[in-house]
């Protein structure tokens, strides 16, 4: 193997940055790590005005990503400037050009990975994307490594760091979602326009690359069912937190007997449950297998320095071994039906003015299927009605949205506020 490895780098934001640090000013620790030193020799950026703190002495940068990718003395090729469609391109005319590429790309890796993994593939070189479905937590190498001789049943994460700081400050000040929004964004931990990450869209997308390797099929961010944190009101944070638990944005991958089901929605975490406490800025990744039982992965979920950790790790390991194949899916998805699952809920209703009301609504829910496990009355205030909230064992969807409607259509329900999943239930 060559003494030293020509890296260029597509991208020079907050990640970037990060990486060329390590590049420069560690290259003698990353070249014993990995047999040959990476050399970052090239960086293309789309605006060359914008200041930015990170010396690149001898590394030339320009704007042109198409010309660095053909560059021979470009021998690695590193993604971290976000977007699909482009991006994609560039790694697609790596992999053509026989070049190794590493991405934090979650976005065009759920939706052209497959196609890329194929092209490395057919090329002979490695395609690498720790960071783009965890940052630093390593639950790509986990997957891909360390669990080969494992039945994987299921996924259970908290992915997404944005909707986990926001859900935490309604939880800590009481704050409504538009407000622990702005906050977020004021601290710059939020995009200014949030929609991939509170419509669940950026969590679906690492669940996706996730449950490729877990469960050996092609999935696509089509496949789940994907529902964001709009929804979700202080009343139903405060419940519970009186309830024993918390509201987080959860992404699932469950293998049934035929299928895998794949989810994104708001859940009641109760505690006990490994994903109880996992607040702020923390990501987690329960992976629960037949033989190594659940396997709890936590850590910093996105970040310059956590997300840099994931690529240069990528970039060692590709220097090391760059000819590797990526791994390809070799199933395709079986229709999958969430409502198949058994799960336990969270529901809280508006009740009318009526004696027992709240005695009432337990029964019904009894008599449906569903054994209720706690409950919390929230008393009422001038004006208001009074609610009720409770949690329920697990049960089947089917069985679960029947008592929905039987709720719906009960005398001393006014309105069902809210439902959601909720899990650490027995």
């Amino acid at each position: 193997m060559a003494a030293e490895v020509g890296v260029g780098m597509v991208g020079l934001g907050t990640v970037g940055r990060a990486v060329a640090r390590r590049l420069v000013q560690r290259w003698e620790l990353l070249g014993e790590r990995a047999g040959a030193t990476p050399v970052l020799r090239r960086v293309a950026v789309g605006d060359l005005t914008r200041p930015r703190d990170v010396e690149l002495p001898q590394v030339r940068l320009d704007s042109n990503p198409e010309e660095l990718v053909d560059d021979p003395r470009v021998g690695l090729v590193v993604e971290v400037m976000g977007g699909v469609d482009r991006a994609s391109a560039l790694m697609d005319r790596a992999l053509r050009a026989r070049k190794p590429v590493v991405t934090a790309n979650k976005a065009a890796m759920a939706v052209h990975g497959l196609e890329l993994a194929a092209l490395a593939t057919e090329h002979g070189v490695s395609l690498r994307y720790e960071a783009a479905a965890g940052a630093g937590i390593p639950a790509v190498a986990v997957l891909r490594d360390s669990l080969r001789g494992d039945l994987v049943s299921s996924l259970e994460m908290i992915i997404n760091g944005t909707t986990n700081i926001i859900l935490s400050r309604m939880e800590r000040k009481g704050d409504g979602l538009e407000d622990a929004l702005a906050e977020a964004q004021r601290r710059g931990v939020a995009e200014a326009d949030p929609s991939a990450d509170i419509d669940g869209h950026d969590a679906a997308a690492k669940l996706v690359l996730l449950s490729r390797l877990a469960f050996d099929a092609a999935f696509a961010t089509e496949d789940v069912d994907t529902v964001g944190i709009r929804g979700v009101e202080p009343a139903d944070i405060a419940c519970a937190a009186r309830l024993g638990g918390s509201v987080k944005l959860v992404a699932q991958a469950t293998r049934t007997r035929s299928s895998v089901v794949l989810t994104v929605r708001p859940t009641l975490v109760l505690a006990g449950h490994p994903l109880h406490g996992v607040d702020d800025a923390d990501n987690a990744v329960v992976i629960s297998s037949d033989l190594a039982g659940p396997v709890l992965l936590r850590g910093l979920g996105g970040g310059g320095d956590s997300t840099a950790s994931a690529v240069v790790s990528d970039i060692v390991a590709t220097v090391r071994a760059p000819t590797e194949p990526p791994p390809l899916p070799r199933l395709r998805p079986a229709a999958a039906d969430a409502g198949a699952l058994d799960r336990g809920a969270y529901i809280r209703v508006r009740l009318r003015d009526v004696d027992e009301a709240a005695r009432l609504v337990v029964q019904a829910l009894e008599d449906r299927g569903l054994p209720v496990l706690a409950s919390q009355a929230l008393a009422a205030g001038a004006g208001d009605a009074a609610q009720l909230a409770v949690v329920t064992a697990p049960v089947a969807g089917e069985m679960l949205e029947r008592a929905l409607e039987t709720l719906d259509s009960l005398a001393v329900v006014a309105a069902v506020v809210t439902s959601m999943d909720c899990v650490g239930v027995a």
